[in-house]
């Protein structure tokens, strides 16, 4: 049992209590991995831990914002899970607005949870990735977005966090070839989550996107992660089609952007 190809042991998970971090619980837990959940709401751990049922699990509410929480929450799991050989940070933030009139402190938040949020993630879990690589292939993803490899207009504060992200992973990658530990960087379409639902207003250019289902995104995910592949894991044909032209042809990417931001 187990995800393919990714070595036995736990999964820890953040942004568990909804969204992307609920719906990879559902998954790695039926694939019969243990899993540990975070987050720092407690009603939605609760949720997602009865959606689990019997399967073993363990919840931790706990804020990412918190230098001091992670560490001591990655070592609890350990202890109610077991060792522990996945990491899924799928914590973050959404906002959106234009860069001239979005204030220092949003961009600064969006930082502190989307970006400095993964480091400490990162940080925190890959003592046991390292060790758990010691028998297999051992997974650390960052969920990251589409936008932090192209940004558009009034997603700036969101997608600078996400660039951040991205940058971060790439080192990370870089520094831990050869150990097991495999870095993915998941970079997604919208996906039909209550954060994004809950914003009042949607820029243009999320408009124009296709928006996918939460479980379109994990399975997507999970089925590309079964090999070793490329540090930047784009899962639909539109993403794709974006980047790759953007690499060949950045002026004709950015008029096609213009175009449908409007």
């Amino acid at each position: 049992m187990g995800v393919r190809g990714l070595v036995e042991g736990a999964f820890v998970i953040t942004g568990a209590g909804s969204g992307f971090g609920r719906e990879f619980a559902r998954r790695v837990s039926a694939a019969g991995h243990p899993v540990a959940l975070f987050d720092r709401d407690a009603k939605g751990l609760e949720e997602t831990q009865t959606l689990l049922g019997r399967r073993r699990s363990h919840a931790a509410v706990i804020d990412l914002c918190d230098d001091d929480a992670v560490g001591p929450a990655m070592a609890r799991a350990r202890d109610a899970v077991g060792p522990i050989a996945h990491c899924i940070n799928s914590a973050g933030v959404l906002s959106f607005g234009r860069v001239e009139a979005t204030p220092v402190a949003e961009f600064r938040r969006l930082m502190e949870v989307n970006y400095l949020g993964s480091v400490k993630v990162a940080q925190a879990a890959l003592p046991h990735l390292r060790e758990a690589a010691r028998g297999g292939r051992s997974l650390l993803m960052l969920v990251a977005s589409i936008g932090g490899l192209r940004a558009g207009p009034e997603v700036g504060a969101y997608s600078a966090s996400k660039f951040a992200v991205v940058g971060m992973a790439q080192a990370l990658r870089d520094e831990l070839r050869g150990t097991g530990v495999d870095v993915r960087a998941l970079c997604p379409p919208p996906g039909d989550t209550p954060m994004l639902r809950n914003q009042a207003t949607l820029p243009p250019i999320y408009k124009a996107t296709t928006t996918l289902s939460a479980e379109t995104i994990v399975d997507r995910a999970l089925a590309a992660v079964r090999e070793p592949g490329p540090l930047e894991l784009l899962i639909d044909a539109q993403s794709k089609a974006l980047i790759a032209l953007g690499r060949v042809a950045p002026g004709l990417a950015e008029w096609v952007v213009g175009k449908v931001a409007g």
